[in-house]
């Protein structure tokens, strides 16, 4: 899923048509069709107004999927001793809220 799908998604979501989001742009209908169908891509300088229309972040529009908060502990041995990472992919707003509220109750037992 790209860009253009999620311009669809988020602007079904919130009800608001094609040619209500060309007019808030001041751009013409088609190249905002144009936007979600993929043929042209969207310019950078329109994503922070696309999120203030539609009350989003701008990181929804890069979203691949929804989902929740993946920790993937990995322990690798080398001479030193163990190096120890942690890879967290966070997919949507409600995984950091997530992740958030996990780390907070971590630092409260301290």
């Amino acid at each position: 899923m790209g860009i253009s799908d999620n311009l669809v998604k988020i602007r079904n979501k919130q009800d608001i048509s094609q040619q209500e989001v060309a007019d808030f742009l001041g751009i013409g209908l088609r190249t905002y069709v144009d936007w979600e169908s993929g043929k042209t891509d969207v310019k950078c300088s329109y994503l922070p107004k696309l999120a203030t229309l539609f009350k989003v972040e701008i990181g929804d529009f890069f979203q691949e999927k929804l989902g929740k908060v993946v920790i993937n502990q990995h322990y690798v041995e080398n001479k030193e001793g163990s190096i120890n990472s942690v890879i967290l992919i966070l997919t949507d707003k409600d995984g950091i809220e997530q992740l958030t509220d996990v780390v907070k109750k971590i630092v409260e037992k301290e």
